[in-house]
């Protein structure tokens, strides 16, 4: 007899959304449905989704104030799924005074993963992390996590496209699925 593991899945939404984008643009996400099906058999203790809400500010236009309330809306839609933690970073403003261009960077996101990585693997509540990210910062955290005895899930984007996941933070895990092989099983369904 088989003993399900206790897992806990970490969803990295800003790189989900890039893999959709990139791959899969007329798609949008049922994330029920995603923890559902990368859950598998074994026992989940929590999904952990982590994002930023948009940037807003007293010159942000209508539009932008829409996708701001749209993203509150969805973010607290996703609290009222069973086991499931919202953790919000932010954004930051960047400008270019060069091209002056203005783009905007995460801020906080990869140090509230590590974070519960660490808590859930050092006081041994789970035994198993799935982990939906292509970022290679989070290699020290995956390897010190696997030191303490975790078995590491790997979901990523396509190696063809600009969604690929680093290589290294690939070979370190311990298993690996594309996400593109699910995207049927997992996508919102039209009403």
């Amino acid at each position: 007899m088989q003993i399900s593991s206790r897992c806990a899945i970490f969803l990295d939404a800003g790189y989900i959304e890039y893999i959709t984008r990139q791959e899969f643009p007329n798609i949008q996400i049922n994330y029920e449905k995603l923890v559902t099906e990368i859950t598998s058999d074994h026992f989940l203790f929590r999904t952990f989704y982590y994002n930023c809400l948009p940037s807003l500010d007293f010159s942000t236009a209508e539009d932008d104030r829409n996708l701001y309330e749209g993203k509150m809306n969805f973010f607290e839609a996703l609290k009222f799924l069973p086991h499931f933690e919202v953790r919000l970073g932010f954004l930051s403003k960047y400008e270019d005074q060069e091209s002056n261009s203005l783009s905007f960077h995460q801020k906080r996101v990869d140090i509230l993963m590590v974070v519960d990585m660490m808590q859930l693997a050092l006081t041994k509540q789970i035994d198993h992390l799935i982990i939906a990210t292509g970022d290679g910062d989070l290699i020290p955290a995956i390897q010190a996590v696997k030191q303490a005895g975790v078995l590491v899930t790997l979901w990523h984007g396509s190696f063809r496209g600009k969604a690929a996941p680093n290589r290294e933070l690939f070979q370190i895990c311990d298993e690996r699925y594309e996400l593109g092989k699910i995207i049927h099983k997992i996508q919102k369904q039209d009403r």
